[in-house]
């Protein structure tokens, strides 16, 4: 047999030892089995501990931030919601059943001292005889029921003659009467005369008023 001389990279390779020069093989050397190359050694992990730390701080400040917008948003929509609730009132909002004064009383005679007055009138006033006393010559068209508003002793004329006077008035027609006061029972007062077809006519007065036994009367129409 011929003698043979590995390479020192072919022995290496083997994982024989290095043979000396003068060695001589006799028998006839089979191929080797190929051996597993050998494991790489695991590189060390370069990241120091403060990275790592960091690291994990981000995470769970982030986690932190997640769940506390979670939070928010879950109250904002509670909150929305009751508002809601509370706003709607379509369904919830108890009806009130109760007449507002102005309706559950009948109209009083009380009425406002610069209006223009066409109402009943009453004896609790200087202003209240006035009224009631141009009702009863407008709208009652009674001689007697004008007479009965003034004093016992008046200068205004009897009942028959005031009655003769309503029978020249035209059945249809209107008044109204503003009262002033210009002292203490005595008013300026300017009556307007509405006759069917015809335009407005105007009397300006001053009717002095007197209270006898706690009801007022007409004294004195000038």
């Amino acid at each position: 047999m011929k003698n043979t001389k590995r390479h020192p990279a072919v022995i290496e390779l083997l994982g024989g030892a290095p043979m000396p020069a003068s060695a001589v093989t006799t028998t006839t050397v089979s191929s080797p089995t190929p051996q597993k190359p050998p494991k790489r050694p695991r590189k060390k992990d370069s990241r120091s501990p403060r990275l790592r730390y960091v690291a994990a701080l981000i995470v769970v400040v982030a986690l932190l931030g997640w769940f506390t917008l979670r939070l928010i948003s879950g109250n904002d929509e509670r909150t929305q919601e009751r508002i809601a609730d509370e706003t709607d009132t379509s369904e919830t909002a108890p009806t009130l059943d109760v007449t507002p004064p102005a309706l559950a009383t009948a109209p009083t005679t009380e009425t406002d001292p610069t209006a223009c007055r066409t109402d009943l009138g009453d004896q609790k006033s200087g202003p209240g005889v006035i009224a009631a006393f141009e009702h009863a010559y407008y709208v009652t068209r009674s001689g007697t029921a004008v007479r009965a508003l003034t004093t016992p002793d008046t200068s205004l004329p009897s009942k028959e003659r005031i009655q003769a006077g309503i029978d020249t008035v035209p059945t249809g027609t209107t008044h109204c009467v503003r009262i002033t006061p210009i002292a203490a029972g005595i008013y300026s007062v300017a009556l307007t005369e509405m006759r069917p077809g015809q335009p407005p006519a105007q009397f300006p007065q001053t009717i002095a008023t007197k209270e006898l036994d706690g009801h007022w009367f007409v004294d004195v129409i000038n």
